[in-house]
């Protein structure tokens, strides 16, 4: 992980093992591990990670020691040099009493007259200066870097706008939103960069203690409505937003940022940033660091560094993650294609820069949902995950792309809820990792209710979100539930009529309940509009058959369709099969379910929930099935059991 440095300094990284904090603290392993338990040494444990995983911030270890220099110097000397047998990076086997080793780093003397007290004194003080002041000096650079300001006219502030403080209102806020900032300067090719600003803040500030960030898909929908900031804050149900411009002409980019209280709609605070776009990540880190200082005037040293970080100091890495990130969200395969390839070159600028391994996995994550091939494309994202979470262990959303594969795609369900888990003791407030989990609890079985709480949990963090809505259908749906799927999916397509998943929520439940006219209905209106030509034409096999043979004639075209497009791509043979299933014929659909078991479909995590296989799923082929897949052996859910609950 590439951390903040300045412009003269070597890059301060997280401590990553006990190994690499002893060495910083010029100690034993067995001597900080002490100082840990007994006298609070600020060292973390990755949430849910194998034992002994752990890190600490230089910061936070220089702070510690400041003030203690006595009661550390009698408790366990420093050394006159490094300690033994940590010069070349490994750590001491000596042996001592509370954990201190004796003789660290003295030669040993046969002969001759020990040092007296007052010269073993004088060798310790120099040490312990020269032990301590390196990392206070670094800390103190950090400090000035974040807090001052980067030395020179890389990023001037201009115009701080801030009412006298007893004008200022207390901002013990706990939601704020950060609008898309706008585009001043009209050029297309500067969109990326605009958006990016946006973006990077809304990661940034969920970083904030106690604070929710409302999702980047949630402010976005806003772009286009001629709203001010009282009515989006109030639509999107936080107490602050922050809103700016940017203006980007002849290499130069000027930022205003504003803070506006909701309830009252007064502006609390506003500030102009001016630099050159080549110093793109220190004026992000500026901006940001200054919007926390108003929402959290508290902010502990660590925390802010957290906060600030932009996750690399190559411009080009992150111009290029930018691009990536701008071009992901236009969620259609060709983007997501070419997002892959901004990325991959992030990456070669800054081999480092986790952030864009993040964004990798999150690519991969989804392709199989646009015609990719998941054998191919989850292994990819579990890969790129990882290699996130190696260079930087603090981030959370990695964690929740492993624990969908591992459930969807491994089948590796329990170790794919402790990856959910991992990823909610980081971020508790990350609506999409509760979304997901949501989703994949309600499929397996046995779990509906847990899902259901997860899902509610989405939606008070991200209640604007229409995905987490479209997916508290899917889970109904999988309850049993069809009627409060269709109250949840009709709302929300009345609400937002142009929103197609509702039309896919709103067939699937009509479906359960046999009503195929209006599963048409929804459906066609769904696959005209979906922007998938695989959909488009397995959506048109089943209009046609339906118009000829009723549901019957719908299935059988359905699985034409499936059929001859897998003849040149991908197409799930799980979805072959439950329309075999629900069309009665039991052997083609075992036929077809053995195909997904080999390929490992991820849509085989539905085997416990999914209707359409209701006329299966007594047969010895279906439990032996659920065995092999590591499923719950539990029955279907049933609607009033859970209504009851």
């Amino acid at each position: 992980m590439a951390s903040p440095q300045t412009e003269n300094s070597n890059s301060v990284k997280t401590l990553v093992s006990w190994k690499e904090i002893a060495a910083f603290l010029n100690r034993a392993e067995r001597t900080v591990k002490r100082w840990e338990r007994e006298r609070g040494l600020p060292v973390h444990r990755v949430p849910g990670g194998e034992r002994g995983s752990v890190f600490a911030y230089p910061s936070e270890l220089a702070d510690w020691l400041n003030g203690k220099d006595g009661e550390l110097e009698a408790d366990d000397p420093a050394p006159a040099g490094p300690v033994a047998g940590q010069a070349n990076g490994q750590p001491s086997n000596g042996s001592g009493t509370n954990g201190s080793v004796k003789q660290r780093g003295a030669p040993s003397v046969e002969t001759g007259s020990t040092p007296g007290p007052a010269s073993r004194r004088r060798t310790l003080t120099a040490v312990r200066v020269a032990t301590w002041l390196v990392p206070l000096a670094l800390t103190a650079a950090l400090l000035f870097y974040f807090l001052v300001g980067h030395p020179g006219p890389r990023v001037t502030a201009v115009g701080d706008r801030q009412p006298s403080s007893a004008a200022v209102p207390a901002l013990a806020t706990d939601s704020v939103a950060v609008l898309p900032f706008a585009n001043v300067s009209g050029d297309a090719g500067s969109r990326y960069l605009v958006d990016g600003i946006t973006e990077s803040l809304i990661g940034s500030l969920a970083r904030l203690p106690q604070l929710k960030v409302r999702s980047r898909d949630a402010v976005f929908r806003l772009k286009r409505k001629n709203i001010g900031p009282q009515e989006a804050g109030n639509e999107l149900g936080v107490s602050v937003v922050v809103s700016g411009r940017v203006t980007i002409e002849a290499g130069k980019i000027d930022v205003s940022a504003e803070l506006t209280n909701v309830p009252d709609n007064t502006e609390i605070w506003g500030k102009r940033y001016t630099a050159k776009v080549s110093d793109l990540i220190q004026l992000q880190e500026q901006i940001v660091g200054d919007i926390a200082q108003q929402l959290r005037s508290s902010l502990s040293t660590p925390d802010r560094l957290l906060v600030v970080r932009q996750g690399t100091q190559s411009t080009e890495a992150h111009t290029l993650y930018l691009k990536g990130r701008y071009t992901w969200n236009q969620r259609d395969r060709a983007n997501l294609e070419a997002s892959i390839s901004f990325f991959n070159r992030a990456i070669a600028k800054d081999p480092e820069y986790a952030l864009s391994y993040s964004a990798l996995a999150d690519v991969y994550s989804v392709l199989p949902f646009f015609g990719g091939n998941p054998s191919e494309d989850f292994p990819k994202a579990s890969n790129a995950a990882r290699k996130a979470l190696e260079l930087d262990p603090t981030l959370a959303h990695p964690h929740a792309i492993l624990g969908s594969i591992e459930m969807e795609y491994d089948w590796d369900f329990a170790g794919g809820e402790a990856e959910f888990r991992k990823a909610l003791a980081l971020d508790p407030n990350d609506a999409t990792a509760h979304q997901w989990f949501a989703e994949n609890l309600g499929m397996i079985g046995g779990r509906e209710q847990d899902a259901l709480k997860e899902i509610e949990l989405a939606h008070l963090l991200d209640p604007t979100s229409l995905i987490i809505r479209r997916v508290k259908g899917s889970v109904l749906v999988a309850a049993r539930r069809y009627d409060d799927a269709i109250a949840v999916c009709r709302q929300l397509l009345d609400e937002n009529p142009t929103f197609n998943l509702a039309h896919d929520c709103l067939g699937y439940a009509y479906w359960g309940k046999r009503m195929y006219p209006q599963v048409m209905e929804q459906w066609r209106a769904y696959f005209q509009h979906s922007g998938n030509r695989d959909e488009a034409e397995f959506g048109g096999a089943m209009e046609r058959g339906f118009r000829s043979a009723g549901w019957h004639g719908a299935l059988t075209e359905g699985i034409k369709a499936l059929i001859i497009q897998r003849q040149t791509g991908y197409a799930s043979p799980y979805k072959i099969a439950r329309l075999y299933a629900d069309l009665g014929d039991k052997e083609k659909a075992f036929e077809w379910l053995n195909t997904a078991y080999r390929e490992h479909d991820f849509l085989l995590k539905e085997l416990n929930t999914a209707f359409e296989l209701d006329n299966i799923r007594s047969d010895p082929r279906c439990v032996e099935l659920v065995r092999k897949v590591g499923l719950p052996n539990t029955p279907p859910p049933s609607a009033a059991a859970l209504a009851e609950k």
